[in-house]
């Protein structure tokens, strides 16, 4: 596969980002699906009520596959924002001191999905800016 039909799978960067982005949402929506025990232990966790599960549930699924089939992207896009904005705050507020402690597993690769996931977006990042630097390197 050349690097022009890569580039035509898609219409540009921005699709491979959402479709990452919504392809995280629905997998977090469907885990609290099938893990309702986890999903209720980390609101008890962040100190907030288990009936958000449920609304959590389908903001993630529902936003998830709007953003798959490229709709209200903008507006989705807002809206995850402010959740993910709201959810990393009260996570400082109630275990700030705790993640300060741990900061250093930031740089130690360990065997846990999310480290594998982190890593993964890191690489699919990095693959999309080389491929755009080398499109545009390719234009001049």
């Amino acid at each position: 596969m050349t690097l022009e039909n890569f580039k035509k799978l898609f219409n540009n960067s921005f699709d491979v980002l959402r479709i990452l982005m919504a392809l995280v949402f629905i997998s977090a929506g469907c885990f609290r699906v099938f893990n309702s025990e986890l999903a209720k232990l980390e609101l008890i966790n962040l100190h907030l009520p288990i009936f958000l599960s449920y609304i959590l549930i389908i903001f993630e699924i529902i936003g998830g596959l709007l953003l798959l089939i490229n709709k209200f992207v903008k507006q989705i896009s807002i809206l995850f924002i402010i959740f993910l904005v709201f959810a990393l705050g009260w996570l400082l507020i109630f275990n700030g001191k705790i993640l300060l402690n741990q900061v250093s597993e930031l740089f130690i690769l360990n065997s846990t999905p999310t480290d594998f996931f982190l890593h993964l977006v890191f690489l699919i990042i990095l693959i999309f800016l080389l491929i755009n630097q080398s499109a545009s390197y390719f234009r001049k």
